[in-house]
């Protein structure tokens, strides 16, 4: 089956990526994409048991990453610390620990692994409400800077510097509006040094769903391994991905022709069950949160080691990437081997050492993460 991409530019009523340096932005043409996948990733072991060693009872997953010597990170929500793995799942060492003194950690919700092995963690830790750096190969905490909101949404980069999300709170009038914007940030500065992408968003305080939905998603970002940033603002009606350069320009705007896809009853329950643990982790009350009965076009972005995007298809059960080349051109279709029963709810990393997943709302009641391989059929 085959459907288009259309690569080109595409009219925003917010504000994108800075502008080109010749002021104009690159438009391509448009790519055909078969649909019918022609990779598959294959679980082949994962990390998590139900009941026994507590070095692999998840307690509550919010984060994967390959550390820059190839290990495995985890980020455990609920009992507040980074543990590490080894690639064939053993359980290695963990980073920082509950409590409320320096360098310890109360309630951090995203991580993010820099090139040169610094920890980026967003929530409450030593006290402050904010963003938190530790020492990849040390443990060592390294410090926090307090923020209005956490920081959402991290992706690490090159060096110590990590891509984050951030949302802050102005009066306009008569009205409360969010800006929102996607920067780049250095470990232990509290200020970016390159914003890619900016809008103001009403606030609406009767719509929970919406709120707790742009503080927790929102968008969808990547890192590539040059520095180009992928920013997809997550949507139910129209799938865009923003393409910019390390420096901030937009190089290109593409719309990906996915049809909308009604989420099954089953799949309502799933993330209502999402909703109401990400309210709790918010400090927020679960009660009355319903989804949108229709699912998001994208629900993750990310590059491996090529530089290739790898896009999270937001209707499929099964998971499923629509894979395009740094130019933008469509290079195949992946699929997760077998139909997960809980396959909408997969989250993943992606990178050089290879593919990590797992599931907010586990079929099985635990969590584990899957370390997957790629077969070309």
């Amino acid at each position: 089956m085959k459907i288009y991409v259309m690569a080109g530019i595409i009219a925003i009523a917010v504000a994108g990526c800075g502008a080109s340096d010749n002021g104009s932005t690159t438009t391509s043409q448009p790519v055909q994409i078969d649909t019918d996948p022609t990779v598959t990733l294959v679980p082949v072991d994962s990390i998590g048991i139900e009941n026994g060693d507590s070095n692999y009872v998840m307690g509550g997953v919010e984060g994967v990453a390959f550390g820059p010597d190839g290990n495995i990170a985890v980020l455990d929500c609920a009992r507040s610390t980074v543990r590490l793995y080894s690639p064939e799942g053993e359980y290695l060492r963990s980073i920082g620990q509950r409590g409320n003194g320096p360098g310890e950690l109360q309630n951090v919700t995203f991580m993010a692994i820099s090139d040169s092995g610094h920890i980026h963690l967003s929530g409450t830790g030593s006290e402050v409400l904010g963003a938190h750096s530790y020492d990849y190969h040390t443990g060592e905490w390294l410090g926090s800077c307090r923020t209005f909101i956490p920081p959402s949404c991290l992706e690490g980069a090159r060096g110590n510097s990590y891509l984050r999300k951030d949302i802050n709170f102005e009066i306009d009038g008569d009205d409360i509006v969010l800006p929102v914007t996607i920067s780049m940030y250095e470990a232990g500065i509290d200020e970016p040094f390159v914003t890619y992408y900016e809008e103001i968003v009403p606030f609406d305080m009767t719509d929970e769903v919406g709120m707790l939905e742009l503080d927790w998603y929102g968008y969808d970002i990547a890192v590539g391994s040059d520095g180009m940033v992928f920013i997809a603002p997550r949507s139910t009606e129209v799938a865009l991905i923003i393409v910019c350069d390390s420096a901030g320009n937009e190089i290109r705007t593409q719309e990906l022709l996915y049809e909308p896809v009604r989420r099954t009853e089953e799949e309502i329950e799933m993330e209502r069950n999402i909703l109401r643990a990400k309210a709790i982790a918010s400090n927020e009350s679960p009660v009355g949160l319903e989804p949108d009965p229709f699912k998001p076009m994208i629900r993750g972005l990310e590059t491996d080691g090529e530089g290739n995007l790898w896009v999270l298809q937001g209707g499929p059960s099964t998971p499923t990437f629509t894979v395009l080349s740094p130019e933008g051109e469509f290079l195949f279709t992946a699929t997760v081997a077998g139909e997960p029963p809980d396959g909408s709810t997969w989250r993943f990393y992606i990178d050089e050492n290879g593919f990590l997943a797992y599931a907010e709302d586990p079929f099985c009641g635990y969590q584990k993460i899957y370390m997957l391989q790629m077969l070309e059929e």
